[in-house]
Parts: C-alpha cells; sequence; structure tokens
C-alpha cells in the first residue's frame, strides 16, 4: 500500500505537449506502439482533464517499483481511494487487472489484445505532426531537409539538432536492451530498404559473432513485433526476399558509417504509408504497390520526368496487369505529370504528397 500512495501523491505533468494525430476517446484503451514513440504524453495529456485524484499511474518499468508487486492491494487501493482512472504503462500480462470502469494500458508489442479494449496504434512522428513539432522554421524545403536528418522520435526532434546521431543511439539503446538484438539491428540497418535474406545476414553475423539460426530468427522476430522493423512482401511471391525498412529512417546513420540517401528516402516514404494502409507490397518496378487503391508508388527524389516516363513505359504491360489507375513519383522539388496507356503519373514533392493524405 506504500509504494501505491506513493505513485497516487506523485505528480504527472506534460510541460511539452504537442498535438498528435490520435488521443484517448474510450474509457478501456490499449495504446501499443515502439518505445520513445510518444505514448507516455498521450496520456499525461488526457490526465491533465481531471483532478490528480481521481487517476493512479503505475509504469511497471519504472525502477523504484520493480519486483515490489504493486499489483497485490491494487484492487483494495482503488476501492479505497474511489479512483477512477487506472494506467498501466508496459504492462506485462503477468497479473489480471482489476474491475474498474476506465482503464489504459501500453505495451510497446503489437501481437498483445485485451478484451474489451480500443486499440491505438502510435508511431513515432510523420511529417505532418513533425512541421508542428518544429516551430523555428517556415520554409517546406527547409523544413524537410531538418525531417530528413532528424527522424521522427519526438525525444530527438525536440533535443538539440547537433547531437541527433548521439541522442539517437542512447535511445536505441533504451529500446534495444539486448545485445545479440543490438548487433543484429545494427546490421540490418546497413541494408535499409532493401530485399534481405535472414540466411546472408545469419552467415555475415557467424563469422563475428557467436549466434544460431533460432537466435538470430526469434529476434528478427521480437523486432518486428516490437514495431522496430517493417518488412513488405513482393506482391504474389510470398517465397521471395522482403524488404525492411526501419521505425525511423534517421537510425542508420547514427548506427553505421554507410550512407545511402536513396535508401533512406525510400523508408521517408514508407513511414508515410504503413500509417495509412494495411497491404503494402512491391513489385520488381513498383517501390510500393498498394492494390486495394490501384495505387504504385515510386520514389525517385531526383530523376528527371524524361527517365522516369521512358522506364514506366518499358513496363507497360507490368503496370497494367497490376490494375493501376495512379502512379505516384515522390521527388524533392520536382513536379509534373504525364500518362501511360491510361495510367494517371504525378510527379509530386515528397512534402505536398504526405501532407494531402
Amino acid at each position: 500500500m506504500q509504494i501505491l500512495d506513493f505513485l497516487y501523491e506523485e505528480e504527472n505533468k506534460n510541460s511539452k505537449f504537442f498535438d498528435r494525430k490520435i488521443s484517448i476517446t474510450s474509457k478501456k484503451t490499449l495504446i501499443k506502439g515502439v518505445k520513445k514513440s510518444g505514448k507516455t504524453y498521450i496520456i499525461y495529456d488526457y490526465l491533465s482533464n481531471f483532478h490528480p485524484d481521481e487517476y493512479l499511474y503505475i509504469d511497471l518499468l519504472d525502477e523504484r517499483i520493480k519486483d515490489l508487486h504493486v499489483e497485490k492491494n491494487l484492487e483494495k487501493f482503488l476501492e479505497n481511494k474511489k479512483i477512477k482512472i487506472l494506467v498501466i504503462e508496459n504492462y506485462d500480462f503477468t497479473f489480471p487487472l482489476p474491475s474498474l470502469e476506465e482503464i489504459i494500458i501500453t505495451s510497446h508489442r503489437k501481437d498483445v489484445k485485451l478484451e474489451g479494449f480500443d486499440e491505438l496504434m502510435l508511431y513515432p512522428l510523420d511529417f505532418e505532426e513533425f512541421i508542428a513539432f518544429d516551430r523555428k522554421h517556415f520554409n517546406i524545403e527547409q523544413i524537410f531537409n531538418i525531417f530528413a536528418n532528424l527522424g521522427t522520435f519526438p525525444q530527438i526532434v525536440l533535443e538539440h539538432e547537433h547531437n541527433v546521431r548521439s541522442n539517437l543511439q542512447d535511445l536505441i539503446r533504451i529500446i534495444i536492451q539486448d545485445e545479440t538484438k543490438l548487433n543484429i539491428f545494427k546490421k540490418i540497418c546497413e541494408l535499409q530498404s532493401t530485399k534481405i535474406s535472414l540466411f546472408q545476414i545469419y552467415n555475415q553475423l557467424k563469422s563475428i559473432s557467436k549466434i544460431s539460426k533460432d537466435k538470430l530468427y526469434r529476434s528478427i522476430k521480437e523486432l518486428e513485433n516490437e514495431n522496430i522493423l517493417f518488412f513488405v512482401e513482393k506482391f504474389d511471391a510470398t517465397n521471395a526476399n522482403k524488404k525492411v525498412y526501419l521505425c525511423d529512417f534517421a537510425i542508420k546513420n547514427a548506427l553505421s558509417l554507410k550512407k545511402d540517401f536513396l535508401k533512406r528516402f525510400e523508408n521517408i516514404v514508407f513511414s508515410e504509408l504503413y500509417k495509412r494502409y494495411k497491404e503494402i507490397f512491391y513489385t520488381d518496378v513498383i517501390d510500393f504497390y498498394l492494390p486495394k487503391q490501384n495505387i504504385g508508388i515510386i520514389c525517385a527524389p531526383f530523376s528527371p520526368k524524361e527517365f522516369i516516363e521512358e522506364k514506366l513505359k518499358k513496363y507497360s504491360t507490368h503496370l497494367l496487369d497490376l490494375s493501376l489507375q495512379e502512379i505516384y513519383i515522390i521527388s524533392v522539388g520536382n513536379e509534373d505529370a504525364f500518362n501511360i496507356e491510361g495510367i494517371t503519373c504525378n510527379i509530386v514533392p515528397f512534402w505536398e504528397w504526405a501532407l494531402q493524405g
């Protein structure tokens, strides 16, 4: 009881809240998302609408209360204090939730479910949210350049730009605390936006560290489940190598000396897409294919219209087979349009495309 009393009396304030695209609207809410994506700040903002006596906030990863079994007297404490809202961050599912009308739970795993709870998935910032966070710049191209370098973690965006690399490294060590998983992640970062074979990764890693195939596959599955890695399948080719993307496109530059703006730009585009669409594929011609929308997306930050048009004409049969109605060619500054076999092809700057979704 003494521990719960301490947590109950502790003040939770959100001094730097910026609007996000999701908010808590249900009395039973499960918020999922990669660590450090901003779940706590959304909760603090919600709690600011209530008197502190009305809620109890618990973070099970708080070092002060680890292994103290705060759940033992939880039900009785809630009843005694007449608490209306219970928040449990990083809920580990090792104990049943008390019977309370309003409960907010967070988890960094996307495979967890809670019956009767509405689910919110919170990702790091998209471009529109980044603009709300960046209040120092007004030129849209300049904002994009800063976005491409800083990445999408709210904490990094709010901190000084010159410490991006070291701040990102510190953040990743918090998110991935297992050393083997971190080494695997570093290797995959080098392959950002490319087709990967897990067997090839295993062969590269085993030469520099002791690792089993089982450990590799299990770790990658965990990284995916923790919203740190994302995989995109080839359309109509389930057994083909998948393309891998990072939860934050700026991470690779913080963990690797290998730089490739074209690959980072592709990950930037993907970071906008995975928040909007459930089904995303790639083909040999199209970077991202959205079958339900009949839309194709090609990442071509600097390619001139003539080059893109010529390339697409060569593959017009493939484009028609996909039943495409529109193709967006995402650029950095270029803007144009053309038509291939009845398919509208729009060359649009990233910022224009990202803000229209």
